[in-house]
């Protein structure tokens, strides 16, 4: 396909893409017209999102490295450039915050749209336990759509989401390997042009959610991630962590921090809702880790539906062939180093229940039918302008595991003219889940060199 057919074909479908109804599918189709996670099958009229194939299979020679995985499409070129000059076009398939970003840094900022590729891969315990959850009564959400039930443990919870926050369960959930997980992670805020480094941490994320039958650990926690800081000097050996529950209407995240000053455990309450994470510059609230983070408890959830839509895919060099003097420019992410692709997404507006309090009036999640990550975010503050535009960068992680990892994302404040770009570092999966003695947060303190 050429770059003017493929561009042509995207023309016709951003004028004309309504967001598309799922109520014609059941529990049978799973399997057939749908993927085992509930994703369609089949590709769209116009060609440029392919069928379904069963996910990435890496060739042979393609080999990941220490916590590193090559790029599997590093030779393939654009098929489309999205600019300040042509983004009213792609309008409909664009984000708010995209669409801005391009217009606001028009002689800079562009998105390279790559073939797409369907890479998401999962192992059969896996897509079995879902499948299951699709047929099983016992699997469901619970305190108005706020917590979910054990029964939904091992699979993604809703492979036919019928609302909101079904839809959201799946985003905080999504598979990403079975067993604990940890990475290096860095983290940096651009401030008035300056790359500023935040942290360097060493970060320990998993679900128990899909770890089964482990001797000590309590079935009703769903993730738990913490992380110990090694550089800057100024804030090397502090660490903290954040426990959250299936019903956190029970359990409330249980969130804590360790100060190298005080040299000891304290519980965080404040790492919730609305408040500014220090760590990340102030340029990130707590529930919005990963884009989405806590309990959902303040914002009414709409499903709108599922559309096609320009999301990050693949972003294999934006994680390890880009340094952070080279991703970072001072405005926004090089776009060289971003890789975009068309997807079918879920679409999910939040709406600030009346009487609640919170920064942002209204957000809007498009999240990946394939994957429930790799996701694009924007906010709304009261008077209805734009306040922030994340994006959640994925890869396929091939091999052993072979599963989709969603671990790096960027936040852009236009109300300060800022962004930032966090987790970066390789990504190691372990062969055992963590101890419930290595996750105490009195062992995990206890390990500080400070």
């Amino acid at each position: 396909m050429t770059l003017n057919t493929y561009a042509l074909g995207l023309l016709a479908l951003a004028l004309t893409a309504p967001v598309m109804a799922e109520d014609s599918y059941s529990t049978a189709d799973l399997g057939g017209k749908l993927t085992r996670f509930g994703a369609i099958v089949a590709g769209n009229a116009a060609g440029t999102i392919p069928a379904y194939e069963g996910g990435f299979k890496a060739p042979a020679g393609l080999v990941p490295g220490d916590g590193t995985w090559p790029n599997p499409f590093a030779d393939e070129k654009p098929r489309l450039r999205i600019t300040a000059a042509n983004a009213d076009q792609y309008k409909d398939q664009l984000a708010a915050g995209q669409y801005q970003l391009l217009k606001s840094n028009p002689d800079t900022y562009y998105l390279e749209v790559y073939p797409t590729h369907r890479t998401a891969a999962f192992p059969e315990t896996f897509l079995a336990a879902t499948q299951r959850n699709a047929g099983r009564a016992a699997c469901k959400t619970e305190n108005d759509g706020l917590s979910i039930t054990e029964a939904c443990r091992g699979g993604l919870p809703f492979p036919l989401p019928k609302d909101g926050r079904e839809v959201m369960w799946n985003y905080i959930l999504n598979y990403q390997g079975v067993n604990g997980w940890d990475w290096n992670h860095s983290a940096y805020v651009v401030n008035q042009g300056h790359p500023t480094l935040t942290n360097t941490n060493r970060s320990t994320g998993e679900k128990p959610f899909y770890q089964l039958d482990v001797p000590g650990r309590d079935p009703k926690i769903a993730q738990r991630i913490w992380s110990r800081i090694v550089a800057p000097a100024r804030t090397a050996g502090q660490a903290s962590g954040y426990w959250d529950y299936l019903d956190p209407v029970e359990n409330s995240r249980y969130a804590w921090s360790y100060s190298t000053g005080q040299r000891r455990v304290r519980k965080a309450p404040e790492f919730n809702y609305d408040t500014p994470n220090s760590a990340f510059g102030g340029v990130a609230f707590y529930d919005e880790i990963f884009l989405f983070s806590g309990k959902m408890d303040r914002f009414d959830w709409k499903l709108v539906g599922k559309k096609e839509m320009f999301i990050p895919y693949s972003n294999y060099t934006l994680k390890w062939g880009c340094d952070m003097d080279k991703k970072l420019l001072p405005k926004h992410i090089n776009p060289d180093c971003e890789r975009w692709e068309l997807h079918r997404v879920w679409v999910v507006e939040a709406t600030r229940k009346d009487g609640m309090r919170h920064a942002q009036k209204k957000r809007r999640y498009y999240i990946d039918e394939d994957t429930f990550g790799a996701a694009v975010y924007d906010a709304w503050d009261d008077s209805g302008a734009l306040y922030r535009t994340g994006s959640q960068y994925n890869i396929e992680a091939y091999g052993i595991p072979n599963n989709p990892q969603q671990d790096s994302y960027s936040l852009y404040d236009f109300t300060r003219d800022q962004y930032g770009m966090f987790g970066n570092g390789p990504t190691r999966y372990r062969a055992e889940p963590v101890s419930e003695r290595e996750a105490n947060p009195q062992t995990i303190a206890g390990g500080q060199t400070r």
